[in-house]
């Protein structure tokens, strides 16, 4: 680790400018959910019309995000943010402006939430391709830690102040931040200038590159298993925390007590990012798996007694997990994979998690109808802990590791300072 602590990345000018812009893009779109979700209801007070805005974007993300992994390989990553970025300010502008004159109408969100979602499709794998080619080896690690630490800070309190804008004014001026936030962002990842790799293995076209890269993440021998895993953990959370926590808590905690509990997961974020930067991860998927499997601490207990305070140390230990699975990926995918694979493996990745979550929300339902809510809970922790001890029983898991040295690290350019 460099002597500057998890700060020191920000001496490089490039990735000053990134973290900047992201950020700034990062405190924007936690305000979105929030806004976009009342002024869906305010549209129309119903569930249905809800869930539809939210699959538009849902949908077109995880159908595109194998094709925008090679996209985003295949051209220069800061351009693919940058456009993306105007591309997103625009489509929120619109959105807002709908909101605020009282025009908007639910198939109006629906068409712009498609495009955003496909956007984001070619933005994610992009973004998790940009550190390892903006800073040097010794400060990714510091990096990562950076960029976690700070997105944990930002989603306590953008939603906060979604809130306080929906209640004193308008749904619309949260969501005309939010546009604000993305050329705000394009505008500060102008300033990141750092030359394009060279690609030799670029395919004649997109689909030839993915089949490029799905080979690759299959030769690797642990992409695909640590995505199948991910994919069960997601749909675990996502079901037993993001649907079924809420109304076994409506019964117990109420709202206020939820809110609190959740925060505890921020928390743990946060803190652990801080003894993260002293350690060193030598067997990630160790670390990837366990950080999955800590999850079923808050299924256990909205399982069993819920209260406030356990709750709230469960989503704290959860916190903890997550914020040590984040930076034991980041590290093995920056140095496991070269410069040119990075967005693809990331895609890879994003398309397994991200098309898991409606999985899990999906099956909750009837899950609960054949048993009840406090079984479908503690058989989701179960399961997240049987998944854990098979996964680590798999060689091409249990058995990688990390040496520190990428991959590719001779072919990295230098940073500018």
């Amino acid at each position: 680790m460099a002597a500057g602590g998890v700060t020191s990345p920000l001496r490089v000018s490039n990735f000053r400018w990134f973290f900047i812009g992201e950020m700034v893009n990062t405190a924007g779109s936690s305000m979105s959910g929030i806004a976009l979700a009342f002024a869906t209801l305010a549209i129309s007070d119903s569930a249905g019309a809800l869930g539809l805005v939210i699959a538009a974007w849902t949908v077109p993300m995880v159908g595109f995000m194998l094709i925008g992994g090679a996209l985003a390989d295949r051209l220069p990553r800061a351009l693919v943010l940058r456009g993306g970025n105007v591309v997103q300010g625009a489509v929120q502008s619109v959105v807002a402006v709908l909101v605020l004159t009282n025009a908007a109408e639910i198939w109006h969100l629906v068409l712009l939430n498609l495009i955003s979602g496909a956007v984001v499709a070619v933005t994610y794998p992009a973004f998790h391709g940009m550190v390892p080619i903006l800073v040097p080896v010794e400060e990714r690690k510091s990096a990562y830690v950076l960029i976690g630490q700070t997105e944990s800070l930002l989603r306590i309190a953008g939603p906060a102040a979604a809130g306080i804008l929906v209640a004193t004014v308008s749904p619309g001026w949260a969501l005309a931040a939010d546009a604000a936030t993305y050329f705000v962002a394009a505008g500060f990842l102008v300033l990141v200038r750092i030359p394009f790799g060279e690609r030799p293995e670029r395919q004649s076209s997109v689909i030839g590159d993915f089949k490029v890269g799905w080979t690759f993440a299959r030769a690797l021998g642990w992409v695909i298993p640590a995505s199948c895993c991910a994919l069960v953990f997601n749909a675990l959370f996502s079901g037993s925390i993001g649907v079924l926590g809420p109304v076994i808590a409506q019964d117990t905690i109420g709202s206020q007590g939820w809110g609190v509990a959740q925060s505890g997961e921020a928390v743990g974020l946060f803190v652990t990012g801080f003894v993260l930067v002293r350690f060193t991860i030598r067997r990630p998927m160790h670390a990837i798996m366990l950080g999955f499997c800590s999850t079923a601490v808050p299924m256990t207990v909205l399982g069993t007694v819920v209260n406030t305070v356990a709750l709230a140390g469960a989503f704290l230990i959860a916190g903890v997990g997550l914020a040590v699975l984040n930076l034991a990926w980041s590290l093995t995918v920056q140095e496991k994979v070269p410069e040119e694979m990075l967005s693809r493996i990331m895609a890879i990745d994003g398309f397994f998690s991200f098309v898991a979550m409606p999985i899990g929300q999906l099956l909750v339902g009837p899950l609960v109808l054949l048993s009840s809510i406090r079984t479908v809970e503690l058989g989701s922790a179960v399961l997240a802990v049987v998944v854990t001890a098979a996964a680590l029983a798999t060689p091409a898991i249990a058995n990688l590791r990390l040496t520190g040295v990428p991959v590719a690290a001779a072919d990295d350019p230098p940073p500018t300072a």
